[in-house]
């Protein structure tokens, strides 16, 4: 394998620098291309894929550092700007000595966005693309629905990559001292004070207002200032699939913070493109996670997360043939076995409504009418427990039992199954709700609690009501997104319902009482 530095000019005059693996010996090879924030080492972030093993089967190699990051020049702007930037890559790429013309590409989070923003502009030489845990869009990084900023990834992404990239970026080129990077990485926590310093910087007020942030991300202060999602400052980050027509193998996990934006990447392109999800977060794609094994065939080792690439791309940049696999690989976690489908969501799957009891219980039967309360106080948040988060240790099917005695989560609770119950797919919690105060937030989860009481949780989501008039009662829906898992016989089916989930989720201002009214329900899609 043969390793050089490579540089390539954009049409607006701005250089970018990329590293090059490729075969030892002459000839052209196709060419697969990672466009990357994050630093474009062989095993850097975003890159779980085997590179070697990607050269010695033919391939060329390319990570590129995107504008403004790494040995690249100009300034970097969070995905605005490289849809253009990543045409004018694949059509070097594509031209290069060493290229036969055939381009894919692939990579994970932020580069697997640049793949679709590149895609949409149809450079020549791209045939396929693979993008891992792919947001949707520039807003959807950083707000949940109603607004929400999506506090934990986007504030941890911003100090913990971006700024302290910047900062490395500047030492390198003599604009910084290493002293400085010393006292910012003891200001954010490095090493053993990390968690402290998030929940700390998390609970200021207003959001913007991060001054480890002003000078390095100049952009967060705008972000958090800017909730409107037609608002120009995020339209250039926005994927447009109707521009798209190379396939794409879509893959995500079950606790993956932009899991429903990846399921959402493949039914909007469907046709020749295929969906992977695991049980994994954003990072972790081993067999376990948050104290949950899900058995030997669960990681991405044991299914060959590169040998599934080789197949992909062989077909598409070489045309080899197909490997025969299925549209759709899911893992249904309880029975921790793979499943394969035509499409998602499965076309057999019934959506199933379970009302929430007044008395707390969960269940298919129409329920008597009543209401239920809940504080609402943002000095009294309820804490995040797991889940899709940005954690070094407490992410993914985290037990839910800590949070028990709180007065400000509802609980809603099946009885034991008789039979177990395969849930596959997008799970809604809709509820009618009156508050005290002007506006509120709903969280919701679905968590599957077991014979020995161990309360795990499975999804979650959020919505935020703004304008509520004093006795107003709206219907609120809250997209707790797609899952796959097995209750149990002699497990139950619960649903939390809260006001805050923090620091998942930002804080909601309003101080109040959340009222709860009948007739309020969840909808989950089951399969035989």
């Amino acid at each position: 394998m043969i390793e050089t530095t490579e540089t390539m000019t954009t049409r607006d005059g701005v250089e970018l620098v990329a590293t090059l693996w490729r075969p030892d010996g002459p000839g052209r090879f196709p060419v697969l291309l990672s466009r990357t924030p994050y630093g474009r080492a062989i095993a850097g972030p975003g890159f779980h894929l085997d590179v070697p093993r990607l050269v010695e089967a033919g391939y060329a190699v390319v990570a590129q550092d995107v504008r403004g990051t790494g040995d690249s020049g100009g300034v970097f702007r969070f995905l605005t700007g490289e849809a253009a930037d990543g045409r004018d890559t694949v059509e070097w790429a594509a031209r290069a000595p060493w290229s036969d013309g055939s381009v894919g590409m692939f990579g994970d989070s932020y580069l697997g966005i640049t793949q679709l923003l590149a895609a949409q502009e149809r450079p020549e030489g791209l045939k396929a693309i693979a993008p891992h845990v792919a947001p949707a869009g520039l807003y959807e990084c950083v707000y949940q629905p109603g607004a929400v900023p999506n506090l934990n990834v986007i504030l941890t992404v911003s100090l913990l990559v971006l700024a302290t990239g910047e900062l490395e970026r500047r030492v390198r080129r003599g604009a910084a001292e290493p002293s400085d990077l010393d006292r910012f990485r003891a200001a954010i926590g490095l090493p053993d004070r990390l968690p402290e310093t998030m929940q700390r910087l998390a609970e200021r007020l207003p959001l913007s207002d991060q001054p480890l942030l002003a000078d390095l991300v100049p952009f967060y202060a705008a972000w958090m200032d800017t909730p409107d999602p037609e608002a120009g400052l995020w339209q250039d980050g926005v994927i447009h699939y109707d521009r798209i027509d190379v396939p794409a193998l879509v893959s995500t996990g079950w606790y993956d913070y932009f899991r429903d934006a990846s399921i959402g990447h493949f039914q909007h392109l469907r046709g020749d493109s295929r969906l992977i999800v695991g049980p994994w977060t954003h990072f972790t794609h081993d067999r376990a996670i948050g104290g949950r094994d899900y058995g030997d065939l669960a990681g991405q080792d044991a299914i060959d997360w590169t040998g599934i690439h080789l197949d992909w791309f062989g077909r598409w940049l070489r045309g080899e043939p197909p490997a025969g696999r299925a549209s759709v690989e899911y893992f249904v976690m309880g029975a921790d076995e793979w499943r394969t489908a035509s499409d998602w969501p499965l076309p057999g799957a019934q959506r199933v409504t379970y009302h929430l009891g007044a008395d707390g219980t969960l269940g298919t039967a129409a329920v008597e009418p009543g209401t239920l309360d809940f504080a609402a106080d943002p000095d009294r948040p309820v804490p995040t427990l797991g889940g899709a988060v940005m954690s070094f240790d407490a992410f993914g099917p985290l037990d839910q039992r800590p949070l028990d005695g709180r007065d400000d989560v509802l609980r809603f609770q099946s009885e034991p199954l008789a039979d177990g119950v395969e849930v596959s797919g997008p799970v809604e919690l809709v509820v009618l709700i009156s508050s005290t105060a002007g506006g509120a937030d709903v969280t919701g989860k679905l968590v599957d609690v077991h014979p020995d009481g161990r309360a795990e949780l499975l999804t979650d989501g959020v919505t935020r009501v703004a304008g509520l008039s004093p006795g107003e009662v709206r219907e609120v829906r809250v997209e707790l997104g797609a899952i796959a898992n097995l209750f149990r016989p002699g497990h139950r089916i619960r649903i939390d319902v809260a006001g805050s989930n923090f620091p998942r989720f930002a804080r909601n201002p309003h101080k109040g009482v959340t009222t709860l009214h009948q007739p309020s329900y969840a909808t989950i899609p089951t399969s035989s």
